[in-house]
């Protein structure tokens, strides 16, 4: 085991520098927005300066801990080489970090309740009883939800080192730190959808940059595996640092109405000060990347790279600080009035048109960021194999790029935009995404690639086998699951008020379409036999499948067409000018599952038979 300059001393130093930058930008950041200090008016209850002040200082510690536990456990999980000390040591410092987010998400709900209450902090502990007015309060409960989520991850660890585990324990942490994005500014925003996505999709990679990069610090910094890593994490910072930017512009560009309210507001200067920010944090990686991360295994080297990561880390608590005092910055008032005019869509809607459907656009970063992973994902994989001389079939690639273009026009189009407010483009959507998209991506054939591209020696090379392998997935892949996660949630979608409800929450709607797109792939492994199966699947068994299946959209179908109105209630409220019938688009809607359907079942059906056709051309040959 190496050393390096500077023991745990001065690491400690080195975190209360970052801590108190931090702190710092937050203070100036709150005073310069105009959040604090705020002036009371006698007869008006007002909860105090502890409220006042310990309020977003609370909130930098949750966020600081919440990074921290995200970053650390993509470092066990994703960075430290499998079954390490310091993969181990990154998972138990995990479960630490989640203890404090914990503590710190139940004194932010202590303080958020004295501010929505006007109550000073302790006349709020001398009456718990007005505790419980926190689970009415959107803020509140998302930090409820944070808690116990956070909770589960420090429990979760106290198990050990298991790659599964640890895997849903990541899952887990990233997903608690989403909630606060429904509450805020990102609520009031004139595209309500655009601007949570893009919150959660810039928490989301920030969490993973900022705490990735603490994670490498303080674990790998006089680790022999420190030349193993950095690599590993630089990449993911890159992807990053350009999630952050996307995601960062979405959200400045929904709030703000003109370009010049970025210099002529304060609001817009925190944020050109949170864009020198990123650009300072870019220089800091373009610097890693040129002179550091090839020769780590230089002693010098070695010095350097953990005096620029220091000092980019700095930069990043900094920019927490200067995160949490704009988002205690109101934006500023829209010209229009602000907000948008749909007040149950929350966003607008050109009035409908067959153009309109087709070149519409919305930009959604966390769906950008969602579609962009397995894109390059894929084109890495095809370099590696070019580069040891390996072919792949072009129709593959043609395949695997054409469903994720699907994709994109299902949900980043005029799709994803008429899809809450019209039956027909809900529908459209809905065979695109559990139809049409997970056909095209198997024809890819991920699994394969995934497998000639990594060695028993890769990091996560024994992941396809593992997948191959293991119980669950010989479980999913039967038949019988494999038809009826087909049948249930259609039946459910259709069948209940469920399509209503997904319609007007946008995280219902995106759980919708994912438990959609799931199932559809799954059913679509199974039916095409690209890449290979936890269990034999013969053709007799995938054709009956294949029928059963069939039944499905060809049902629905028939009963969008012929049947009685399907969500009337909400689509009256909310169908876009130029819908005036809406017992034609339910009829519009049955055609389009009918059609699309066909096409797709078609052509499965084709290639079953071609399958079986190859299979007796090769007995006969034996």
């Amino acid at each position: 085991m190496s050393t390096s300059r500077g023991g745990p001393s001065t690491a400690r130093r080195y975190a209360v520098v970052a801590v108190a930058a931090g702190v710092l930008v937050l203070v100036a950041a709150l005073l310069f927005g105009g959040s604090l200090p705020q002036q009371s008016f006698p007869g008006l209850p007002k909860a105090g300066p502890i409220t006042d002040w310990g309020l977003p200082l609370a909130r930098f510690v949750y966020d600081l801990c919440a990074f921290a536990t995200v970053g650390t456990l993509v470092a066990a999980v994703l960075l430290a080489p499998r079954g390490t000390p310091e993969a181990a040591a990154c998972l138990r410092a995990a479960g630490r970090w989640a203890l404090s987010w914990a503590a710190a998400a139940a004194v932010t709900y202590l303080l958020t309740i004295s501010e929505v209450t006007g109550l000073p902090l302790a006349d709020l502990l001398e009456d718990p009883s007005i505790l419980t007015f926190g689970t009415t309060v959107p803020q509140t409960q998302a930090l409820f939800i944070v808690a116990v989520a956070a909770g589960v991850v420090a429990i979760g660890t106290s198990f050990g080192p298991s790659p599964w585990l640890n895997g849903f324990l990541l899952a887990v942490a990233a997903f608690a730190v989403l909630p606060p994005a429904y509450v805020g500014h990102a609520a009031s925003a004139g595209d309500h959808d655009i601007a949570i996505s893009a919150l959660m999709a810039h928490l989301v990679t920030v969490a993973v940059w900022v705490g990735g990069l603490a994670a490498v610090l303080v674990h790998f910094r006089r680790s022999d595996r420190l030349a193993e890593v950095v690599p590993r994490f630089s990449t993911l910072a890159l992807a990053c640092f350009a999630a952050v930017a996307v995601s960062g512009v979405a959200s400045a560009w929904v709030r703000l109405d003109a370009v010049a309210q970025l210099w002529q507001t304060r609001y817009g200067l925190l944020i050109l000060a949170k864009a020198a920010a990123l650009v300072a944090l870019g220089a800091f990686g373009w610097h890693h990347r040129r002179r550091t991360v090839a020769g780590l295994a230089e002693r010098p080297v070695r010095h350097t790279f953990v005096r620029l990561a220091t000092g980019e880390a700095i930069v990043m608590a900094a920019a927490v600080g200067l995160a949490v005092g704009l988002s205690r910055t109101p934006p500023p008032p829209s010209e229009g009035g602000g907000g948008h005019d749909h007040l149950l869509l929350e966003y607008d809607l050109p009035p409908f048109s067959i153009g309109n459907l087709v070149t519409e656009v919305r930009l959604d970063p966390l769906i950008l960021l969602l579609l962009a992973v397995p894109a390059v994902g894929y084109l890495i994989g095809l370099r590696r194999l070019a580069r040891d001389g390996v072919p792949w079939p072009p129709g593959r690639t043609a395949a695997w790029l054409a469903g994720l273009a699907v994709l994109a026009f299902a949900l980043l189009g005029g799709v994803g935009g008429y899809a809450r407010a019209m039956l027909s483009a809900q529908a459209l959507q809905y065979v695109l995404v559990a139809l049409v998209a997970p056909l095209l991506l198997a024809l890819g054939a991920p699994l394969t690639l995934a497998a000639q591209t990594t060695t028993d020696r890769s990091q996560y090379g024994d992941v396809p086998r593992a997948i191959l392998d293991s119980g669950l997935a010989s479980r999913l892949t039967h038949p019988v699951t494999v038809a009826a996660l087909q049948v249930v949630p259609v039946a459910l979608l259709y069948g209940t008020g469920w399509l209503e409800q997904s319609s007007y929450s946008y995280a219902a709607h995106l759980l919708t379409l994912a438990l959609l797109f799931c199932t559809g792939m799954l059913c679509f492994w199974v039916l095409t036999g690209v890449d290979p199966l936890p269990r034999p699947v013969t053709w007799v068994t995938r054709a009956r499948l294949l029928a059963v299946v069939a039944v499905v959209p060809l049902a629905l179908g028939l009963a969008l067409w012929f049947g009685p109105g399907v969500g009337l209630d909400w689509f009256t409220l909310v169908s876009p000018p130029g819908v005036s019938d809406l017992s034609a688009d339910q009829r519009a809607a049955g055609l389009t599952v009918l059609i699309i359907a066909i096409l797709v079942l078609g052509a499965s059906a084709v290639r079953l038979a071609s399958w079986r056709r190859v299979a007796q051309r090769r007995r006969t040959l034996v």
